[in-house]
């Protein structure tokens, strides 16, 4: 919305082509609207996507890793969204609540004054201090404040309002403003809406044959605001310098047009920016996968066992609720631990800080975008670089990070997310 109002301060609001103007900025909001709901499909070759776990907490902004573990701030995060939304939708009903306040007296307003049907539209004679206005076919006018000469000119320009539906323009506006009461642009887009609709009310008596000067003259005379509903077109405003300088405006050559075509690339723009784009890849997925296709990492024994799984949990040492990225599972010091499937070793830890974050650890990359990670380890029984085969031994259990005991922690990446491991391995081991 803000690329296309900007489009139309810098190209366009100085022309005279102002029922195109008005027609852009009706557009320019109908379309703002809809190009984030446009879904583009486009089909790509699949791409093969490198698994980087988290090890590193100088990496992770905002993010305490300890242990292949971070920190939950999701009841932070979903309060924020909550006091948000609410902000959101008090902002909407206060919108509403004030629109629904103007239609309301304009109602009353009509039901509760004399009505004098002329031509096409409906004259309501109103009491209140207030500059003449229209609503769909209802013109509200004070006799008693106009000559009638000022209203010969005042109702037919009233009379523009009405034969060219400004009233739904200006309703469309103000329910995407209920919506939309955040966006500073859509008052702007507004603003520039009801200077159009001046300007074509105003061209429309002067072209009708009125006298140029004597109808510039029922403006100045007119100058002073008065009250004015939303929802309905006001004679007077403070447009009065800006229409009077449209009047003598001398008209734009139509080459002005050709302006339009800078909306073309805005467009364009907006589209691959804000419409959403759904990638078709013919991706393998570790769903695809059997259980029977991976190896736990460690054989079952009476003195192995599943401490922590995937999922929230209480931190042993730190005693905060955190997210464990992985499964824990307790076992002696020195249990042989094996590779869950075929792979080559992607990284072996040599730089750690005793008991401190993971300690030691391998990462092993498999086929079909995955990969595993073993941390605590006691030592390592392969290399960097090394073809490993489904059960070949990679080291033994330990305890060097931070533990409260010798375990594996062990985590599984897919296509760049980490998933449940207990969904593709059969541990047969106790929790």
């Amino acid at each position: 919305m803000a690329a296309f109002y900007l489009l139309y301060k810098i190209f366009l609001a100085r022309d005279t082509f102002v029922m195109r103007n008005r027609i852009y900025l009706l557009f320019s909001v109908l379309i703002s609207l809809l190009i984030p709901i446009f879904s583009f499909t486009i089909n790509q070759e699949p791409t093969a996507i490198v698994n980087q776990f988290a090890l590193d907490p100088v990496y992770e902004f905002k993010t305490d890793l300890v242990g292949g573990m971070e920190v939950v701030k999701e009841s932070f995060q979903i309060e924020t969204i909550v006091v948000l939304f609410l902000v959101y939708l008090l902002g909407v009903v206060f919108s509403f609540v004030r629109i629904s306040k103007h239609l309301i007296r304009i109602l009353k307003t009509i039901s509760a004054n004399e009505i004098e049907v002329k031509q096409n539209f409906k004259i309501v004679s109103v009491q209140e201090n207030t500059s003449p206005y229209s609503f769909f076919r209802y013109v509200f006018l004070n006799p008693r404040l106009t000559s009638e000469s000022d209203q010969k000119h005042i109702l037919l320009h009233e009379s523009v309002h009405v034969k060219q539906n400004h009233t739904i323009d200006l309703i469309f506006v103000e329910i995407v403003k209920v919506l939309m009461w955040f966006n500073p642009f859509i008052y702007f887009i507004q603003r520039s809406l009801i200077e159009m609709h001046e300007y074509l009310a105003d061209r429309a008596c002067i072209n009708s044959g009125n006298d140029r000067i004597e109808y510039q003259n029922t403006l100045v005379r007119n100058i002073e605001d008065r009250m004015n509903f939303a929802l309905t077109s006001a004679f007077n405003s403070s447009l009065t310098l800006k229409r009077i300088k449209m009047i003598k405006k001398i008209k734009n050559s139509n080459l002005s047009n050709f302006k339009l075509l800078a909306v073309i690339p805005v467009i364009c723009l907006s589209i691959l920016c804000f419409g959403f784009k759904e990638i078709h890849m013919e991706k393998s997925t570790l769903l695809s996968v059997t259980k029977s296709d991976y190896k736990f990492p460690i054989e079952p024994g009476k003195s192995v066992k599943i401490t922590s799984v995937y999922g929230k949990r209480m931190h042993p040492v730190h005693k905060k609720v955190k997210f464990h990225r992985g499964v824990d599972v307790a076992a002696p010091m020195g249990t042989p631990i094996y590779a869950v499937a075929d792979g080559v070793v992607k990284k072996v830890n040599l730089q750690f800080t005793k008991g401190k974050g993971y300690g030691r650890f391998i990462i092993i990359d498999h086929a079909n975008g995955i990969s595993s990670l073993y941390s605590q380890m006691a030592s390592y029984s392969v290399k960097e670089g090394e073809k490993v085969k489904k059960g070949d031994k990679i080291g033994t259990v330990g305890s060097s990070g931070i533990s409260t005991g010798p375990h594996l922690h062990f985590e599984f990446k897919k296509d760049g997310e980490y998933v449940d491991p207990m969904k593709y391995l059969s541990p047969q081991i106790e929790k």
